[in-house]
């Protein structure tokens, strides 16, 4: 490998990195604006979601990804609209009402649950007999979650049930976040569908929500912060990144790096929000995140 590949691949995995981190710091802004402003996820979501996807739209127009060409194909309405619904909007509400009602960490680790998800659903449709790797992250996922969730006492629950509710919510969303515009993303611009996914998403749910009505919300610039945190860091930055990242150094290592978001998200909650975990809880984590490179290196060598 000669030295402009080297800083290529340097280049991509640092893009990568950088990507996964900005996703677990607009978390992070977002656990802090419920704590601290008054903000619940009625509130937050439609926001981010509909100024995220106005501006990632923008972005795409500035570098021609040509972001109108999608509307111009009336079959792509319907499998757009659902994307929108279900895999945009309903898959962020679930996870920051998750972070909401638990924390950053636990909702970002069990939304890692996601590649487990589409994975059953293979087996099931498919009728594919499963690796033996595929077998024993299954097994890892569910002992990680049931050790977070109950910390082996089923009589008491370690986090708020709607939190690990919506937490599981989150994770069946993604899983359909990633599957659902395959098709789309290969006729059209990644940035585009994601863009209109997020633009059309948010906009049905600023109308269901209508969160200029609700009241209680501490209007200071400490909200404004962290709120263009969470849209630009958390929305635009983080998946502009981390999608350039995963083009430079292919699939296998964009998945194996992607376990930096739930990793930072439980040291930022350490370091900076001051959320106490036990040993249980790490270990749930640990369970949950070693299915990431094991699911990677698995399809790798099929």
């Amino acid at each position: 490998m000669n030295t402009k590949a080297k800083s290529s691949l340097t280049k991509g995995y640092i893009m990568t990195l950088c990507g996964g981190l900005c996703w677990a710091i607009g978390g992070a802004c977002g656990q802090v604006m419920f704590r601290d402003c008054g903000v619940t996820s009625d509130w937050l979501v439609p926001i981010r979601l509909f100024t995220g996807g106005v501006i990632t739209l923008l972005i795409t127009a500035l570098t021609g990804g040509k972001p109108l060409e999608v509307l111009r194909h009336r079959n792509a309405w319907f499998p757009l609209l659902v994307f929108a619904l279900l895999g945009s909007a309903l898959c962020q509400y679930s996870y920051y009402t998750s972070v909401q009602y638990a924390n950053v960490a636990f909702a970002t680790v069990l939304s890692y649950c996601s590649p487990i998800v589409i994975l059953l659903w293979t087996i099931v449709s498919t009728q594919k007999k499963p690796h033996a790797y595929e077998l024993i992250s299954v097994v890892l996922v569910v002992l990680g979650a049931f050790t977070c969730v109950t910390h082996f006492n089923l009589n008491t629950l370690a986090v708020p049930v709607k939190g690990a509710v919506w937490g599981i919510v989150s994770a069946v969303c993604f899983a359909f976040y990633t599957v659902s515009p395959r098709k789309l993303m290969q006729q059209f611009s990644v940035l585009s569908i994601t863009g209109w996914g997020m633009t059309i998403g948010g906009a049905v749910m600023l109308l269901l929500f209508r969160p200029w009505q609700m009241e209680g919300i501490a209007f200071n610039g400490r909200l404004w912060l962290l709120l263009a945190c969470v849209i630009l860091l958390g929305t635009v930055l983080s998946f502009g990144l981390f999608q350039s990242g995963c083009n430079i150094v292919g699939s296998l290592a964009g998945s194996v790096l992607s376990s930096v978001e739930p990793v930072g998200s439980v040291v930022i909650s350490v370091l900076f929000l001051k959320t106490t975990f036990s040993r249980l809880d790490i270990l749930g984590f640990l369970l949950i995140l070693i299915t990431i490179p094991l699911m990677a290196l698995g399809k790798a060598r099929e």
